[in-house]
Formats: C-alpha cells, sequence, structure tokens
C-alpha cells in the first residue's frame, strides 16, 4: 500500500509508466505475507513485469521526480518476492476508515436537563427558607 501511495507522488511520466505496463495505482492488499505474492498470479505478474521492463527501456525516466517512490528497491523486492504457498498474512491489511462525524453535542440544555435544574433549584429555595422560618425571620 505504501508502494502505490508512493508512486501516486511520483512524476507524471513514472506513474504512466506503470500504469501502461498494466498497474493499478489503487491501494489493496493481497492477503499474503510480504514478499510473496499469491501463486495464481504468477502469470500475469510475469506478463505485467516483462511490460514494465520494456516500458522503461524504451521511455527512460532519467530525471523523473520519484518522491517517496524508490524505484531501486521496488525492483529488488520484485526479484527476490517468492510465490506464497500456504502462507497467511501476519499483519492484517489496513483499509482506511470512513471519517464518522462527532455526535453534535446541543448547545442547549436538554428538557429532563432543566427539570433537573429546576427541581434543584425548587429544593434550595425551599431549604432556604424553611431555614430562615426556623431562624424568626420572615419573608
Amino acid at each position: 500500500m505504501k508502494t502505490a501511495d508512493a508512486l501516486r507522488g511520483a512524476s507524471p511520466k513514472l506513474r504512466q509508466v506503470f500504469v501502461d505496463a498494466g498497474f493499478i495505482l489503487d491501494s489493496h492488499g493481497s492477503g499474503e505475507s510480504r514478499g510473496f505474492y499469491p501463486p495464481e498470479d504468477a502469470a500475469a505478474r510475469e506478463k505485467v513485469l516483462r511490460q514494465l521492463f520494456a516500458n522503461i527501456r524504451t521511455t527512460g525516466l532519467r530525471g523523473q521526480y520519484c518522491g517517496e517512490f524508490d524505484l531501486r528497491d521496488f525492483l529488488r523486492h520484485v526479484r527476490s518476492a517468492q510465490p506464497g504457498i500456504g502462507i497467511k498474512r501476519r499483519d492484517p491489511v489496513r483499509r482506511p476508515q470512513p471519517a464518522t462525524p462527532a455526535p453534535a453535542k446541543p448547545d442547549r440544555r436538554t428538557v429532563p436537563g432543566r427539570i433537573g435544574f429546576a427541581l434543584g433549584l425548587a429544593v434550595i429555595v425551599f431549604v432556604l427558607l424553611k431555614y430562615l422560618a426556623a431562624a424568626g425571620a420572615t419573608p
């Protein structure tokens, strides 16, 4: 996923070389561990890589902005990757979660809050009046 993100930040010419070869710049996981690819993808993988190398030879990438995309590291990873037979991904694929807005807080008190406040105030006034009456003061 980091590779696709980094490639999207590279120069348009570099991106086009990969897209023309058959790469998709969407981030998704194959479910395989790092350094492995699904065995059933071997033929399609080889076809895409052959086209990529042909595109690189014909187009040339000298002077192209790569940003965070490291072409040498990518090629080293592609060369060392193996078909993953029965190997499951250790770390789960993280898909971005849609942003959920925070629940809106009411600007004013709710009805039960207002009732509670009024009752509390009434109790305080009642106790204050009882205290004053017991002390001998009349309102």
